[in-house]
C-alpha cells in the first residue's frame, strides 16, 4: 500500500487528482491509500506518514512552501509534489527539495507520470532498504527494518516499536510481526519481545541490552535457543563482512 496525501484548498483539484490516482491504480494494479487536506494547517496536524504529498503552493494562511518547511520537521522522507498555477514558483520550491512539480491545469497523464516515477523510486529503494508497513494507532506506519531495534507486546493487541530514538504504538500480535520481519535478523527471546540482532549490545544473565539501552528479558527456557540464533547471526554477519 502506497500512502498519498493531497493538500489543496480547491476541492475540484483534490477530486481531480483523486480521480487520476484511482484510474492509475486500476490500470496498473497498484494500491493507494489517499488522504485529502483542505489546507496546510490540517496537513501539519496529522500524525500520519506519507510516501507522496501533492501540495498546492498558493493556499490560505499557510502557503505550500511554508507548509513544506514545517512538514519537513515532522517527516523528512515524504516526497513532495508541488501543484500551482504559476510555473515561476518552481525555482523557489527547490529550496524544500521537491520530488516533482505539476502546473495547473494538468491532464491525467501528468499525474500518471508522477505516480509512475514514484513506483520506480520506491521499487529501487526497497531493493536497497527493506521496509515494513505496520498498523499504527492513527493510520499506516512505514518503517525501515534496519532502524527497528525491538518490538514489545504490551497487551490488548498493542505493541510498542522501538527505534534508535523514537517509539511507536501499533496494533496486532507478535506473531503478526514475526510473519513480516526477516527471521535472519530478528529473534524472540521472550514471549513479549522481538529483537533486531543487529542492535544487540550485550547479554547479562537473563537480560540483553540493545545499543540504545533498551533492556529485554530472555526467558530461561529460550536462553539456549537465543544463544544459538545469535551465534548463527554473528557468523553470517562476519562471513558477509
Amino acid at each position: 500500500m502506497i500512502n498519498i496525501a493531497i493538500c489543496d484548498d480547491d476541492k475540484e483539484i483534490i477530486d481531480k487528482i483523486k480521480e487520476c490516482i484511482s484510474e492509475y491504480s486500476t490500470e496498473h494494479s497498484v494500491e493507494y491509500d489517499v488522504h485529502s487536506f483542505r489546507g496546510g494547517e490540517k496537513l501539519l496536524e496529522t500524525k500520519l506518514s506519507f510516501d507522496l504529498i501533492f501540495l498546492d503552493i498558493e493556499m490560505g494562511e499557510i502557503d505550500g512552501l511554508k507548509t513544506a518547511q514545517l512538514f519537513r520537521e515532522i517527516d523528512k522522507k515524504a516526497r513532495l509534489v508541488y501543484v500551482t498555477n504559476h510555473s515561476e514558483y518552481a525555482l523557489r520550491s527547490y529550496a524544500v527539495h521537491p520530488f516533482d512539480f505539476v502546473v495547473k491545469p494538468f491532464e491525467k497523464e501528468r499525474i500518471f507520470s508522477v505516480l509512475s516515477e514514484l513506483s520506480r523510486y520506491l521499487t529501487e529503494n526497497a531493493e536497497k532498504e527493506a521496509v515494513i508497513q505496520l498498523k499504527g494507532e492513527e493510520g499506516p506506519l512505514l518503517l525501515s527494518l534496519k532502524n527497528i531495534y525491538a518490538f514489545e507486546y504490551t497487551g490488548n493487541r498493542r505493541i510498542t516499536v522501538y527505534t534508535k530514538s523514537e517509539k511507536y504504538r501499533i496494533k496486532g500480535s507478535l506473531s503478526d510481526i514475526f510473519a513480516l520481519v526477516d527471521s535472519e535478523s530478528f529473534v524472540s527471546p521472550h514471549k513479549s519481545f522481538i529483537v533486531n540482532m543487529e542492535h544487540i549490545d550485550k547479554l547479562n544473565n537473563f537480560t540483553l541490552y540493545t545499543t540504545n539501552g533498551i533492556e529485554v528479558p530472555v526467558a530461561q527456557k529460550k536462553l539456549k535457543e537465543f544463544h544459538n540464533e545469535f551465534s548463527r547471526f554473528i557468523k553470517n554477519y562476519i562471513r558477509q563482512g
